[in-house]
């Protein structure tokens, strides 16, 4: 069996790469950069370049089409926002190998941070209230409450200009075509899901505390949690949905023990880290093979040691505490066997740095802007 694993930047293609490796599959990873992290490893046996899918999604799909028919590829896993432009072809790619991703209307309504907010209003877990911005007015009319609320475009990810209680009205510019949204900002412990569902049933499930975070963005350090809400939350959007594929929700704890969802991301993100014993099982979950319940991960904390030491150390390595974890997590991108990806990362973050400066964005915007999906139509689908 082949699997093409989509998005080979990211560690969490990486570690998919390893789970299909060690379940007898031969891989093939792809993406658009010539050099990303998961090419390196002994666990991927041929790498695809493609072009890329925000600039044209068509030429896009079709060279996916050409993998498929050329390497006879048996199912399509994506791991990044390319998965938004995977949905947009799943009628044509689904017709010759398995597609691990669904519609594109419901992929769209779990990215749009407002409709989202919308869908799980009588839901036992809800999001804090929530208001759309599409206007100046909208904005303005919410100027008085500016320091209760967090500020986020509707299509955004990484906390990527995310304005959190500001002193005084955001200046933003929201429009019909680029909106925001304004969030009910409440205090807690934050959790993150990660969960694989096929056809709406829950397969494989995990969650955790972001314990230390690059900036107020992606988080660094995976502290596992099982809280019983959760996980009740993801068997009602199964039931709900039908969804297949991976999927993810960021949760607040209240002191008081009350959940509030935020957002949702129809992707992979850093927990499937948390499965990373367990890569057989994790890929029979995957496809739905499982007959022993819901996968659930070990108990012990994931990291990304090199991100951990270039971004956290310098602001706690005084702290002991710092260190107690660091020493108690194992790095999720060195494995036994497979450390090339390790140095990899360095060619990997020149090429990002190459395409920030000809690009002229920083840099975390330019590591994913050429795979994301901000609501421009696709060709076949209205927004």
């Amino acid at each position: 069996m082949h699997v093409l694993i989509l998005g080979a930047r990211a560690p969490a293609c990486l570690e998919w790469a390893r789970a299909f490796s060690a379940s007898g599959w031969c891989v093939t990873a792809a993406d658009s950069l010539a050099w990303p992290v998961t090419r390196s490893s002994r666990a991927v046996n041929t790498y695809a370049r493609l072009p890329e899918p925000r600039k044209d999604a068509e030429t896009w799909i079709n060279a996916l089409q050409y993998l498929v028919d050329e390497r006879n590829i048996d199912l399509i896993l994506p791991t990044c926002e390319e998965a938004f432009y995977l949905s947009h072809g799943l009628d044509q790619l689904s017709l010759n190998c398995r597609v691990m991703t669904t519609d594109f209307a419901t992929m769209h309504r779990l990215h749009h941070k407002y409709q989202f907010t919308r869908m799980i209003t009588d839901w036992p877990i809800t999001a804090p209230e929530t208001w759309l911005l599409d206007t100046p007015e909208s904005v303005a009319q919410l100027g008085h409450m500016a320091d209760e609320l967090v500020f986020k475009p509707v299509y955004s990810r990484f906390a990527s200009r995310t304005l959190i209680r500001p002193d005084g009205p955001p200046q933003i510019q929201p429009d019909m075509a680029q909106p925001w949204v304004a969030q009910r900002y409440v205090e807690g412990r934050e959790h993150c899901s990660y969960s694989l569902l096929v056809k709406g049933k829950l397969t494989a499930h995990a969650c955790y505390h972001p314990r230390y975070r690059v900036g107020q963005g992606s988080g660094i350090y995976f502290e596992p949690t099982d809280p019983a809400p959760v996980r009740a939350f993801l068997e009602r959007f199964g039931a709900e949905t039908g969804y297949t594929g991976q999927v993810a929700f960021d949760f607040i704890e209240t002191h008081d023990g009350c959940f509030h969802v935020l957002e949702c991301n129809p992707r992979a993100t850093s927990g499937i880290h948390l499965f990373d014993d367990q890569p057989q099982k994790l890929v029979a979950a995957l496809l739905g093979e499982r007959q022993d319940g819901v996968l659930l991960p070990s108990h012990a904390p994931r990291m990304v040691a090199l991100a951990m030491l270039l971004f956290a150390a310098p602001r706690y390595a005084l702290r002991p505490a710092f260190w107690r974890d660091f020493n108690r997590a194992h790095d999720v991108v060195t494995r036994p066997g497979d450390r090339s990806p390790l140095p990899a990362q360095i060619p990997g973050l020149l090429e990002i740095t190459g395409r920030a400066l000809a690009r002229r964005r920083g840099l975390l915007a330019a590591a994913t802007a050429d795979i994301e999906w901000d609501g421009q139509p696709l060709k076949g689908h209205a927004r």
